[in-house]
């Protein structure tokens, strides 16, 4: 329980330091170039001494990456924070470079998301229309020399005043009666920056992955199953890895007896380097074999949060999750298309390197496109894994309604773990699956139905 009330100690201390922070940057501005400037750096050159410490002392236990990535962060933050304090302007200028390079991606993205919409003859696309807009007045007012600065600090100031507000607003929820949290409709949630929730996941990997080298076991975590003895009525599962794409992350859920899934997974129809392609959406039965194919065969950690839903909310998940499929026509990877036609014995995986192909292979996982709806065309930005699973929980009241142009698994991740760390919420549970964890399952399995024979 002392957890707990550290945890709410936490949010509204963070919440008022930040909302103080953003108040007095937005008033005070130039004033506070040098000051942020060095604040800045000393933080880099604690995490960077962090580092080099932690590779002084660990360095022998570590593998042979690890290590190379935990010395070349050190130097890099070290040098970093050096650089901000000995060059406080400039270094202002480059991060009001950098927040106007981030604020055009997003602008980017809704434009493209236009495009597409335009393209599929959906409803709704002058929104699109209107951030790309919005987004795009941002960008050029931090490219005018004479506004760069005050801009980028009314919007770093203004970012503060919110996300202080929403960790203050979080913590009043942890103390009101439970029947007016139940009343409570879905709201907008101000969440960290995607350039950071993006690689939450991917941090809490590297973290697990340096904790086994040292220890030989997965380190414990805050929390426990807040069930009754009955398994969650959902499941959301994040996948992350440390490999290509896998750093980002992906997105599905368990509901209804079936992992459910969508993604960009028809290779044939991807357009400009993946970035759009046909929305599949896949379903299996099987969760036990899907997870161990994404841990054994896709080398990812999965962190899987469970859900407890009301009649009411299952049955608009229920509806959702219908009204998707209704949406769809079947579709089948060439592997599978190749083993119908030509028979199991006489066909290679080895010939078919598209994911879907492997993935039907080893979970034999039901495919469908969708024929129609905003879900007709992936769009790694927006039209992702992330949106399919809001959409489909948005039905539950959730409340991570993304904000910004991109939605990430990572902002799913923090909004889970902080749900998660709250007791009374509709999170009640949490397993993280990686290759050891499921060999001991396996073992327990075996064991249990050795003793059922005899």
């Amino acid at each position: 329980m002392y957890k707990l009330y550290l945890y709410k100690a936490a949010l509204f201390a963070f919440g008022t330091a930040m909302l103080t922070l953003g108040i007095v940057i937005v008033s005070q501005r130039e004033v506070l170039i040098t000051p942020l400037a060095f604040f800045a750096g000393w933080v880099l050159i604690i995490h960077g001494a962090r580092n080099l410490a932690g590779f002084i002392a660990h360095g022998g236990r570590l593998g042979q990456k690890r290590k190379e990535a935990k010395l070349i962060t050190a130097i890099m933050n070290l040098l970093l924070g050096v650089g901000i304090m000995i060059l406080p302007e400039l270094s202002f200028t480059l991060a009001a470079y950098v927040l106007a390079a981030y604020l055009l991606f997003n602008a980017a993205s809704k434009l493209a998301d236009f495009i597409v919409a335009k393209l599929d003859h959906q409803p709704g696309h002058i929104t699109d229309l209107i951030a790309f807009g919005f987004y795009m007045i941002f960008v050029v007012l931090l490219f005018r020399t004479d506004l760069r600065n005050d801009m980028f600090l009314i919007i770093s100031g203004v970012y503060c005043i919110l996300f202080g507000a929403e960790m203050i607003s979080d913590f009043i929820t942890l103390i009101i009666p439970q029947r007016v949290k139940n009343d409570m409709k879905r709201r907008i949630r101000i969440s960290p920056p995607v350039y950071v929730s993006t690689f939450m996941p991917l941090g809490t990997l590297r973290y697990i992955n340096e904790y086994i080298s040292l220890n030989d076991e997965l380190p414990e975590f805050n929390g426990d199953d807040r069930g009754d003895g009955l398994p969650p009525d959902i499941e959301i599962m994040v996948h992350v890895s440390n490999n290509g794409s896998g750093k980002v992350g992906h997105l599905d859920l368990y509901f209804g007896g079936e992992v459910i899934s969508y993604g960009n997974h028809d290779h044939s129809s991807h357009r400009l380097f993946g970035v759009f392609g046909d929305g599949v959406m896949f379903t299996t039965p099987d969760k036990e074999t899907y997870i161990d194919f994404s841990v054994t065969h896709d080398r990812q950690i999965v962190f899987s949060y469970g859900l407890r839903l009301t009649p009411e909310q299952l049955a608009q998940v229920s509806g959702e999750v219908e009204r998707l499929k209704n949406d769809t026509l079947p579709w089948k990877p060439p592997f599978q298309r190749a083993c119908e036609e030509k028979g199991e014995a006489n066909v290679k995986l080895s010939d078919y390197h598209d994911y879907c192909s492997e993935l039907w292979n080893g979970t034999h996982a039901d495919f469908h496109k969708f024929s129609k709806g905003k879900f007709k065309t992936y769009s790694i930005l927006s039209t992702n894994c992330v949106l399919l699973t809001d959409e489909i929980l948005g039905k539950a009241g959730t409340d991570i309604v993304c904000i910004g142009g991109i939605a990430s698994p990572g902002i799913y991740y923090d909004y889970l773990e902080r749900l998660y760390m709250t007791h009374k919420t509709m999170v009640i549970s949490k397993t993280i699956y990686d290759r050891k964890t499921l060999r001991k399952l396996k073992k327990e399995r075996t064991n249990q139905n050795e003793r059922s024979v005899s």
